[in-house]
């Protein structure tokens, strides 16, 4: 059996969809499903469900609504109760969100790129939207805000070890698309510049670049961050540390080490 977490909260079973119940009850479960293996008391799910405004029946409903999981879930993964809260007893790795997050520690201790590229791959294609996307709740939100900064910064280190491997072309478009949904992550920004810098599109590297400036200016009264400023300078520069892989780069290895890890924010 599988919980999934990341997109619309779902369990399946040998191919088949289980029927999880009402919205209520699905975000019952996604809490405990996030803390698998650890006991949530009654008072946190209530708070999580109802967001600070229960009815007197919370208790009695969440009550309920555990009663109904078990026998949706059955002995695949059991609900124990314990306390005054219970327990979802699984393999974490059957819950897309722990899985998720073993692929990226293992991508993060990986030696090399293109193994890093595929875990981080592996790990990314488990979303199937925003996590918990069919529970619309201030609570469901609180629940899930960690996850999707995780998955924004694990899309990142992604696109630097592509960049690395100068996989530049493959990925423009997706760093075309991410820039356009979060032009407020200079890293995005930085990595579309190199992109098409490499793919000998100069020119709209620095459209990149003042179009960032701009919004940042507008949106949020802040300059680019370094990195991004050392950035432009190279392009203008037509500086060979920018080159990819496939290109000569001998000459200016230390260059090329400098500029990858401030494009990389680091």
């Amino acid at each position: 059996m599988e919980i999934r977490l990341l997109g619309p909260v779902q369990g399946w079973r040998n191919g088949a969809r289980i029927d999880l119940g009402p919205r209520q009850q699905r975000h019952v479960l996604a809490a405990l499903a996030l803390e698998v293996n650890k006991v949530v008391n009654v008072d946190r799910l209530v708070d999580l469900v109802w967001f600070g405004a229960p009815p007197r029946t919370a208790w009695q409903a969440v009550r309920v609504y555990v009663c109904r999981l078990r026998r949706a879930l059955g002995e695949d993964a059991p609900l124990v109760t314990e306390g005054d809260g219970y327990v979802l007893l699984a393999d974490p790795l059957r819950v897309d969100a722990h899985r998720f997050r073993a692929l990226v520690r293992q991508a993060r201790a990986s030696i090399d790129d293109a193994g890093k590229v595929r875990l981080y791959r592996r790990a990314l294609a488990l979303w199937h939207g925003p996590a918990l996307a069919d529970l619309t709740s201030a609570g469901a939100q609180r629940l899930v805000c960690g996850l999707h900064e995780h998955r924004l910064a694990a899309t990142e280190e992604c696109l630097d070890a592509e960049l690395r491997l100068g996989r530049h072309l493959a990925v423009l478009g997706e760093l075309t698309d991410l820039v356009a949904q979060h032009p407020n992550q200079q890293r995005f920004v930085g990595q579309l510049m190199i992109a098409l810098y490499r793919c000998g599109r100069h020119p709209d590297s620095l459209e990149v670049y003042r179009a960032a400036k701009s919004m940042l200016a507008t949106e949020y009264g802040l300059d680019p961050e370094p990195r991004l400023r050392e950035l432009e300078l190279a392009v203008l520069r037509t500086d060979p540390g920018l080159d990819g892989p496939a290109r000569p780069r001998a000459a200016a290895g230390g260059q090329v080490q400098r500029l990858e890890e401030a494009a990389a924010g680091r």
